[in-house]
């Protein structure tokens, strides 16, 4: 079953980068698996209802920390963070309300907060491993990231992803290629115990049409695989 993840960023810090890793994530998960808010909330949608009824169906929460994840606004001098009606703080507070992994993600070198920097609802988030996000290294940040959301490598879970053209074909050749070992080893076999080729004992055409069967055999064998496997996750 593929994970639920949901993204929590703040706009005027981590936007852009948010944005690429859910476009990373939706092609290996599917968007209806992956809350990004400016993808997913509608017009007219109680923003603070929708967050806890998306974080209530996750599995995976990462949170996003940029530089200007605490940075002060000028008309108090106090991190946004600290506000109720935050809506970041709002969002890891709920994620770290439920027993869901959490990963908070440093984005271009940002650190992780001190948790006197912190309201104390969410200081907790201050344990937690977290993973760097650098623009010099994205691509292989980025496929660690998957890795912990995942469990496996963004190539990985690309070649395997389900209902995929490419998927399908993968498993069919897998399939061809073992029914061609299988119709070898048989024909070996053959000549080992009768000294003498397949085709002399059932013909020429007949041996054709027989190692033919036994590819396409294993070529739906592959495609019956891969629903199977898919299944057993």
């Amino acid at each position: 079953m593929s994970e639920k993840v949901f993204i929590s960023y703040r706009r005027e810090d981590t936007a852009a980068v948010a944005g690429r890793v859910y476009d990373r994530l939706s092609r290996l998960l599917s968007k209806r698996n992956v809350f990004f808010d400016v993808s997913t909330i509608g017009g007219g949608e109680d923003f603070l209802k929708r967050i806890a009824s998306e974080i209530s169906s996750s599995d995976v929460a990462l949170v996003f920390i940029g530089v200007r994840w605490l940075e002060p606004v000028q008309a108090t001098g106090k991190a946004r963070i600290w506000e109720a009606d935050d809506h970041v703080r709002a969002e890891v507070r709920a994620a770290m309300a439920r027993s869901i992994r959490v990963l908070p993600v440093l984005v271009s070198g940002a650190s992780m907060p001190k948790p006197e920097q912190l309201p104390e609802d969410i200081r907790a988030i201050t344990t937690k491993n977290a993973l760097p996000l650098r623009h010099e290294s994205f691509d292989d940040d980025t496929e660690r990231l998957v890795a912990a959301v995942l469990g496996v490598s963004a190539k990985e879970k690309s070649w395997e992803k389900e209902g995929t053209l490419w998927s399908k074909f993968a498993y069919a050749a897998l399939g061809a290629l073992a029914g061609s070992v299988f119709a070898v080893i048989g024909a070996l076999f053959h000549y080992w115990v009768l000294a003498r080729p397949l085709s002399s004992t059932i013909g020429g055409p007949v041996t054709v049409l027989l190692l033919i069967a036994i590819v396409m055999f294993g070529v739906w064998l592959g495609l019956r695989y891969e629903p199977q496997k898919r299944r057993l996750r």
